[in-house]
């Protein structure tokens, strides 16, 4: 899906954003199409493994500090991302590649070979977390989606400021809050769950008002645009 997106804002140079929304709907369309045969199906989800050093915890407050193998493997790979972007050539060549295009194409690198690089590598990695959904929560893609929680990515993405390692604390602050929820609501406290549900989306506006003036702090200059140089 994601070198389907690439080949419609790279090769055909279409708009990203009426790229990307026409590849969501055919992504819900499509979900449902494979899977209808297994709606309600069971399915074997991953094991849960405590922490260390809290089994002590009563139960209630344990479940918090439950998670199966793919999400301690959250942490490594963050860090290996970080890795690549920051001390690798290829790293070098995306963060050039997402700040001027044009420099980088000056500069011996071929844009759009980098740009589907990346997205191969996004790809991967966001079919790494519809994996974990499916078989931690039994979770179908059209309900991630639909849920809000794909949009809640987007946000951690300007939560942490496009950084790998700060995409971590990001990830637990958000994910906290739906922990938190959901902890509130098994206790029998009286709290919309709808109001709780915009807690990441506060948080995001909050980082806009924050660090919307600083240049440091802001997207890659060519994100979203439309790569017109040459190959």
């Amino acid at each position: 899906m994601n070198l389907l997106f690439g080949y419609l804002v790279i090769a055909r140079k279409a708009n990203n954003l009426a790229s990307g929304l026409a590849t969501m709907f055919l992504g819900f369309g499509v979900s449902a199409l494979i899977g209808k045969d297994v709606v309600g199906a069971t399915i074997a989800v991953l094991p849960r493994l405590l922490l260390p050093g809290l089994a002590g915890l009563p139960r209630l407050y344990s479940s918090l500090f439950k998670f199966d193998m793919l999400v301690f493997l959250v942490i490594p790979t963050a860090i290996l991302v970080w890795w690549l972007l920051f001390r690798t050539r290829w790293g070098l060549g995306v963060r050039a590649v997402g700040e001027n295009a044009d420099i980088a194409f000056a500069s011996g690198r071929n844009p759009r070979r980098i740009r589907y690089q990346a997205l191969f590598v996004a790809g991967l990695l966001s079919g790494l977390a519809a994996a974990h959904l499916t078989l931690a929560y039994t979770m179908t893609w059209t309900e991630y989606m639909t849920g809000g929680r794909g949009f809640i990515a987007v946000a951690l993405v300007i939560f942490s400021r496009w950084h790998p390692i700060r995409a971590i604390a990001g990830a637990l602050v958000f994910s906290g809050a739906v922990a938190f929820q959901l902890l509130l609501q098994s206790s029998g406290v009286q709290i919309s769950p709808f109001l709780l549900d915009t807690l990441p989306y506060i948080l995001t506006l909050v980082v806009l008002i924050a660090w919307g003036g600083n240049r440091k702090q802001s997207a890659p200059a060519s994100l979203g645009r439309v790569y017109l140089g040459m190959e």
